[in-house]
């Protein structure tokens, strides 16, 4: 009888031990950061992959990094900030995707705005208003 106690001891124990390691390699997989020598073509190239892979939360990693390592880049983080509201479309987080676009959005409410590049608030404002509209048929 002590033997058995004994054996099952070790077996659960050795069941957590398993249990911690793939939780803390899951972990530890989960926070990856970028090479830190990427130009800014390749992030772009790397997020565009991803999100066409459907690799959403990477794809995001990715457009957020741009934005924080090249913020002098006025049109590319225009680009970025369309592309991750609307990633965020893509994941279903309506109201984050929203928010963001009206943040976009509103980037376009000053006088400089006749030099910056018109798309990502065309798309902006497309994609906001089919979310709008979606949110609008669900709650009827």
């Amino acid at each position: 009888m002590y033997f058995a106690r004994l054996i099952n001891r070790r077996i659960i124990i050795a069941f957590l031990m398993a249990a911690l390691a793939l939780f803390l390699i899951s972990c530890r997989s989960a926070t990856k950061t970028l090479e830190p020598d990427l130009l800014p073509a390749e992030i772009f190239q790397r997020a565009q992959e991803a999100a066409d892979s459907e690799r959403y939360n990477q794809a995001l990693l990715y457009y957020q990094t741009f934005q924080e390592r090249y913020p002098e880049e006025v049109e590319r983080n225009l680009w970025s900030s369309y592309e991750i509201a609307f990633l965020y479309y893509k994941l279903g987080e309506y109201d984050r995707a929203v928010e963001l676009f009206d943040e976009l959005i509103e980037l376009y409410t000053t006088e400089e705005t006749a030099v910056m590049v018109q798309a990502p608030k065309i798309l902006a404002l497309k994609v906001r208003a089919t979310i709008l509209e979606k949110q609008t048929t669900a709650a009827e």
